[in-house]
């Protein structure tokens, strides 16, 4: 019901991939319909479909063998999926990953700002000449390793987890009377997975970047934890050997205070996996330690930039988009991300999570409405997240004129819309499951042609959830209504993709007919809602200059109605539906 499957065509449409071009394969096709179909159907089995089309993709893996990276991420689902059911706190991360992976790539493609962001950190050939010169491959090579193993390390942190509940139980025979259990995980030989295979002469893979920067002398190139401490170093301008001896001790860290940085892990395997494989397949270097180690780097930023990087001794404030493009996306969609995450934890099973987000995207203001199926988020959860966000990343580089995060719960539309009359034989079925969304959905779309048309005023209501309920329930009866303008044209709703003729424009001689059609019933609505006419607006006292016949309105207010009937088709591609020409009708 979102904008995401209009975003993402909008960013596809936009890149190049190097491998269809110079050798005819459809990689980005390939990869495109997998993101749609997700988006059609958020599951498991749809998401290792975008894992598949990405990896296999850019796949490096030795012949005849099986992509090493699916087999990673089948270990996370599996673990997420058996040995998380007994602990407290435990989401999907799964799914999760896929999801951050489309919300960055629209992003990126929505911002202009970001994208300049992003060009002009990542895109210097002076720095890096082997990035892609096709369109935008660069940012979505990068960002798909980022964003889809960001969360890779997650099965150490559930092992973490499992200890310290099994270790509380065992010492709660006692009444618990006792100091709580801090347990931590222990390793002998941390080196073995803190560094990288020398497949071919260290000198050899090594010698461009070391010779590059005189820096590399105080770290060994080998090894993940020093490679990420010098990448931080440089990109955030971090004294090199204090962010060597914080990375080294954090371990430690974790031990004493009882928690566990799943990012810090998962950015070492990537480094492990992707360093033994690049040798091996005897690629270049650079690859290795320009776009991987920048990913890699962001995908440990996304939780140690709040965790490391903003304490003592470094104490950075929030991170700017050029500092590191790739990390501050990730931390911004990875902190988002909340809808449509199964609970596997014992309490997180118990609370109410959001079911989907509608989100609207724009080169100066990002919001997003989390929307619930049944309960409430909590009170404070939309200030939460602007706060969180607001003190890790500087987001008015990004977004001039703000963000904004609400929630909305369906069921409390579902008592609003209960006083709209429900003509099941006029109004077909899909409609009525969809009513509340595209309400929310026909408020967006309001406020996306009210920036387009005045963009310098700002709205009176950015989010669905900021209307006041007579507003809310003047959205359910222009979505109520659709059906029958439809209808009166010989139209009707159906779900995308069924055979059939469908409409994607309204001519405008129709356009005129229905607006006049929508101004009648919006009248209708707000005088049994209570509402008069006065010449001064006041929605309090439901005074309203418009309640007057559609020819004495202004070309201005004309145009609100107009633009209703306008944007008919790209509603109902919002909620996977369309209209179509009905049988005889044409």
């Amino acid at each position: 019901m979102n904008n995401l499957t209009r975003y993402i065509n909008d960013f596809f449409a936009e890149l190049e991939v190097f491998e269809d071009i110079a050798r005819g394969h459809c990689y980005k096709a390939f990869i495109q319909q997998a993101v749609l179909d997700f988006l059609e159907s958020e599951t498991k089995e749809k998401a290792l479909l975008v894992y598949e089309a990405f990896f296999d993709s850019y796949r490096i893996k030795l012949e005849g063998e099986s992509n090493p990276f699916i087999d990673l991420l089948d270990v996370l689902k599996s673990y997420e999926e058996n040995a998380a059911a007994i602990i407290d706190k435990q989401r999907d991360h799964y799914i999760h990953s896929v999801n951050v992976f489309i919300l960055g790539l629209c992003v990126y493609g929505q911002n202009t700002g970001y994208r300049s962001s992003f060009a002009a950190t990542c895109l210097d050939k002076s720095d890096y000449p082997y990035s892609y010169d096709t369109r935008h491959e660069e940012f979505f090579y990068r960002w798909g390793i980022a964003s889809l193993f960001h969360d890779v390390g997650y099965p150490v942190e559930i092992i973490g987890q499992q200890i310290k509940k099994f270790m509380d139980f065992a010492a709660s025979v006692e009444g618990g009377k006792g100091s709580k259990i801090i347990s931590h995980l222990e390793f002998d030989n941390f080196d073995e997975l803190n560094s990288i295979a020398e497949v071919i002469p260290k000198r050899d893979f090594t010698r461009n970047y070391y010779e590059k920067y005189d820096s590399c002398v105080y770290v060994d190139l080998l090894k993940p934890v020093d490679l990420l401490a010098h990448r931080l170093h440089l990109s955030l301008g971090v004294d090199l050997k204090a962010i060597k001896k914080s990375l080294d001790d954090f371990t430690a860290v974790m031990a004493k205070n009882g928690f566990i940085d799943h990012g810090y892990y998962s950015a070492i395997i990537v480094l492990k996996w992707y360093g033994f494989l690049i040798q091996s397949c005897h690629y270049k270097p650079e690859y290795f330690f320009y776009p991987v180690l920048d990913s890699a780097s962001a995908i440990l930023l996304h939780n140690y930039y709040k965790n490391g990087i903003m304490k003592p001794p470094f104490s950075k404030g929030r991170l700017a988009p050029r500092e590191h493009p790739v990390a501050w996306l990730l931390i911004l969609c990875d902190e988002l991300q909340e809808w449509n995450r199964k609970a596997y934890g014992i309490l997180d099973k118990k609370r109410t999570h959001a079911a989907e987000a509608s989100l609207v995207i724009t080169d100066q203001r990002l919001e997003v409405t989390y929307l619930t199926r049944r309960g409430t988020l909590p009170e404070q959860f939309a200030a939460q997240k602007e706060n969180l966000l607001g003190q890790l990343l500087n987001m008015d580089l990004i977004f001039n004129r703000g963000f904004t995060v609400g929630c909305q719960a369906l069921d409390s539309l579902a008592l609003l819309a209960g006083g709209i009359k429900q003509d099941t034989a006029v109004m077909p079925r899909p409609l009525l499951d969809n009513l509340e969304k595209l309400a929310i959905a026909i408020h967006e779309l309001f406020n996306q042609k009210r920036l387009q048309r005045r963009p310098d005023d700002p709205l009176e209501y950015p989010r669905f959830a900021d209307l006041p309920d007579s507003l809310k329930y003047s959205n359910l009866r222009q979505a109520r209504s659709i059906a029958d303008k439809l209808e009166l044209m010989g139209w009707e709703m159906r779900a995308k993709g069924i055979p059939g003729e469908v409409l994607t424009e309204i001519p405008e001689e129709i356009v005129e007919a229905l607006a006049v059609f929508e101004h009648d019933d919006w009248v209708k609505e707000r005088t049994l809602s209570g509402w008069v006419y006065g010449e001064t607006k006041d929605a309090e006292k439901k005074i309203s200059p418009y309640l007057v016949p559609y020819e004495e309105l202004s070309e201005e207010i004309k145009e609100l109605d107009r633009d209703t009937i306008r944007n008919l088709p790209e509603l109902l591609d919002m909620i996977g539906m369309a209209a179509y020409v009905k049988a005889g009708c044409s």
